[in-house]
Order: structure tokens, then sequence, then C-alpha cells
């Protein structure tokens, strides 16, 4: 202990050891060390002060809701494929602040780059050809899917909108019939099946769990069972099954080995045309969606050698090129957040983040002087009202 200090030297370091679990506020790892919140966040802006990590041959980018202040709303992220390590965390999206950063980094260093996997967004699309002159870009396979899943979705709202306004007719001409004026009514089979069971049409066919028992459903007023729900369900609406159908179309191919690039090509190009002349809209645009991304779609498929921590046990791992791992990773920084009911100082979240989260992350030799940290900078505290 030095001279007149109320802790160990050895302290700092137990409280930035506390700091690697996420799923802890400031406040309570304050509390933990019988010190002010200020103290231990003074003690971690301190001695961490994390770098960039070297950019790897394939990274995984996507945003992730921080909403610090108006600059710093969606932070980027930049993942390491192959590791699942965290390169850097930007403070947004923007496109001018992603050429800034990006173009900062040596281009020797950016020649190395063979892919860069992302969802639809166009600004990330758009990267490989502005940033990495040696790399192809990969649209997440989920992405694809969730397309397909959300005009689906839209469908069906449309379609339950439909019948709720029949419901709506059928009260009115109720409340005409009987002289009175009641506001509602109890929800029709229609509705009650299209609010809560779209599993039927929007689930992957092999992953419902189909089974002949059967049970009281109260708000149906009948006896059902697994087939009998999507029997009803596929009766609401004459394209219900045409769509359904056209999407397992899409899974099945999402889902299968292909030996070369050529063999994906040949069965999306067939895929194209049998959705470019069905006669649903939603496939038919969705046509248009696979040709405009059909070379990142193809990307997709490659193959690489992973190192990360669940496939370490193994001689040889190889994996598709997805942002699965980015979308695993986003749930940290959420967790954080709910913790800490918010964040008010960007350097400091993202530190805190890549602290917790790196491998062997290192703290600074000489830790940074009391003076040289700025007041926090973010969102303004509100007014205190002063109870009477």
């Amino acid at each position: 202990m030095d001279k007149y200090s109320h802790s160990s030297n050895i302290t700092p370091y137990l409280i930035l050891n506390a700091f690697k679990t996420l799923t802890k506020s400031t406040a309570e790892i304050a509390a933990q060390f019988n010190i002010s919140d200020s103290a231990a966040r003074l003690i971690f802006k301190r001695y961490v002060d994390l770098p960039r990590l070297p950019l790897p041959e394939y990274i995984s980018v996507d945003e992730v809701y921080l909403d610090i202040s108006n600059t710093e709303k969606y932070a980027f992220v930049i993942m390491d494929f192959s590791t699942g390590e965290i390169i850097d965390i930007v403070h947004n999206r923007w496109h001018s602040t992603l050429e800034n950063y990006f173009l900062s980094i040596p281009l020797k260093e950016r020649l190395n780059v063979k892919g860069v996997i992302s969802d639809a967004y166009k600004t990330y699309l758009t990267m490989p050809e502005e940033y990495f002159p040696n790399a192809v870009t990969i649209l997440d396979s989920f992405h694809v899917v969730k397309v397909i899943i959300s005009r689906m979705n839209t469908y069906i709202y449309k379609v339950m909108k439909r019948y709720k306004k029949r419901d709506e007719q059928r009260l009115k001409e109720k409340n005409h019939n009987t002289n009175r004026d009641d506001k509602s009514i109890k929800p029709s089979k229609e509705v009650i099946l299209l609010q809560n069971y779209k599993w039927v049409i929007l689930k992957n066919h092999d992953e419902i769990n189909y089974s002949t028992k059967r049970y009281y459903h109260k708000m149906l007023g009948m006896n059902v069972d697994t087939f009998t729900i999507e029997k009803m369900f596929l009766e609401l609406d004459p394209n219900f099954e045409k769509l359904r159908d056209l999407k397992e179309d899409y899974i099945e191919f999402n889902n299968q080995e292909y030996e070369s690039e050529f063999d994906v090509l040949t069965n999306l190009n067939a895929l194209i045309n049998k959705y470019k002349y069905s006669d649903q809209s939603i496939f038919s645009d969705f046509a248009l969606f696979l040709i405009k991304n059909k070379e990142p779609i193809v990307n997709s498929f490659i193959k690489v050698k992973v190192y990360r921590k669940s496939a370490r046990n193994e001689q040889e791992y190889y994996a598709r090129l997805s942002n699965g791992p980015m979308e695993s990773f986003n749930r940290k920084p959420k967790d954080l957040k709910r913790e800490s009911r918010g964040f008010s100082d960007f350097n400091y979240t993202r530190n805190r983040i890549l602290w917790a989260t790196r491998d062997n992350p290192s703290v600074r030799g000489i830790p940074k002087p009391k003076d040289e940290i700025k007041k926090n900078k973010g969102k303004k505290r509100g007014s205190y009202n002063k109870k009477k």
C-alpha cells in the first residue's frame, strides 16, 4: 500500500477484472469495492484504451443500437469472422465516418481483406469496391430469408385486416338488428389463427414439430392438433399454401451443400426464373432482389477455416461465411445497456465492450493522468426538480 492510501496497489487490477463481466453495471462494481461510481469509471479509463486489431481476411460488419447521442445512435462493429474477435467499434455507421475511418488504414493492410460479410444495407454492400480492392461482398443468408419473411408477414397482416373489417361490419349489423351499441366483439376464429399461428407458413417446414395429440383450444372452442391448426390456417387465404411452398424452395436452396460456385449459380438462376414467372407478387419482386444481389448471395456459400472457442478442440473446422457470430455478439452490448440503464460516453462504452470480449486485452503500462481524462460527452442530464 502507498502512503496515505485506502487500498492496495492490486485493487485497480481487481476492479478491471470485474469490468470483464458485461452483466455488471459500473454501480455494482463500485459497490463491490466500496468506491464511488465515478472512481470506478476513472480507474477503468486510466488503464484501458484498446487499439484497433489488424484487419483479417474476412470481416463481418453490422451495427448495434447504443443511442448515446444524435451522432452516436448506431455504433458500427467490425468482427474477425474466423476468430469471432471484435476488430473495432466505430461511433456511427454514416458513410462519411466510415470513409474517413477506412481510408486512414494503410492500403497495404486493406489489400489483405478478401471478403466483407454484411446484411443488405447499401453502405455495407459497397464497402469492398470503396475500401478493399481485393475483397468480395458477401450477403448474409439469414438476411436474405428475412426479406421473404418480412414480405410474407406484411401479407398476413393484410389478410388479418380484411377479416377484422368483416368482423366490424358484422358487429355493425348486429347492433343495428338488436338496437345495441356494443363497441367490440369476441375475435373471430380467423383473426385468432392469423394472430397466433403465423408460424404455419413463416417457420421452416422441417422445424415444425407435428403432433397428432389433440387438446381443447379455449379461444377456438374446439379440439385441435398441429395438423388441424395448419389446415385451418392455410384455408384462410388461397395464396397461403403457394407462398409457403415458394419460401420452402429458397430454404432448400439455401441449406444445400454445393461442390462449386457454378452449381450454386445454376441453382440460384433456376430459382430466379421460377420466382420471376410466379403469380405471387411477393416472389416476383423477390426475384428482382435476387438478381440485384446475385454475386453476394453466391459468395455466401464460401467456406473458410475458423478458429473460434467452440471449434478449438477440433483438428479442422470450416464454416460458411455468415453474420451469425456477429448476431450472437450483438446481444452483449444490449445486455450492458440494459444493466447500465443507458450509455453517455462512447469511448468508455467501446473500451468496456472490447475489454470484456477480447481474448487477451492489455492494460496501459503507464495509466493516463487524471487531468488527461476529459469530462464525459453525451446526453445531457435532465433537470432536477427538488421536492418541497
